[in-house]
């Protein structure tokens, strides 16, 4: 009987040990992961040559997806999923709102750009710039 309760509070102990080191363990990933602001500001250009800044991002629930038009299988594949997406939750594209930016704005002017999301859907916006200002926009939302 000593026996059968000093193993149960061992098990009790060892239990409660794991429980404490997943907490601190999930706590210390989540403030790795969100430890800092998300998004900054920004002025680019959208792929029909306007400027374009994080307000646009404001209004409705915004999908942004970071890419190039030289990517071979990656890219292009989400942009025609995104695209399904978009035409199955919002058929007539008045509830949310797409962009993709490149990370290659040295090879992706917005024309570029137009042509490439143009070729997949009329519901993205292609999103380009000085490397500089897209660097930055990259790094703000913390695009690896």
């Amino acid at each position: 009987m000593k026996t059968l309760r000093l193993v149960l509070w061992i098990a009790v102990a060892l239990v409660a040990g794991l429980l404490g080191w997943l907490t601190l363990e999930m706590t210390r990933t989540k403030e790795q992961v969100a430890g800092g602001p998300f998004g900054v500001p920004f002025q680019l250009v959208a792929q029909d040559g306007k400027q374009i800044t994080e307000k646009a991002f404001t209004g409705k629930p915004t999908a942004l997806f970071f890419g190039f038009t030289h990517c071979p299988e990656v890219c292009p594949t989400t942009l025609f999923e995104l695209n399904g997406w978009l035409d199955k939750v919002d058929p007539d594209g008045s509830k949310l709102q797409a962009y993709f930016v490149t990370v290659d704005p040295e090879r992706d002017t917005p024309e570029i750009i137009g042509q490439y999301v143009g070729n997949v859907s009329k519901r993205i916006t292609g999103i380009s710039g000085p490397p500089d200002k897209v660097l930055d926009m990259v790094k703000g939302y913390r695009v690896y």
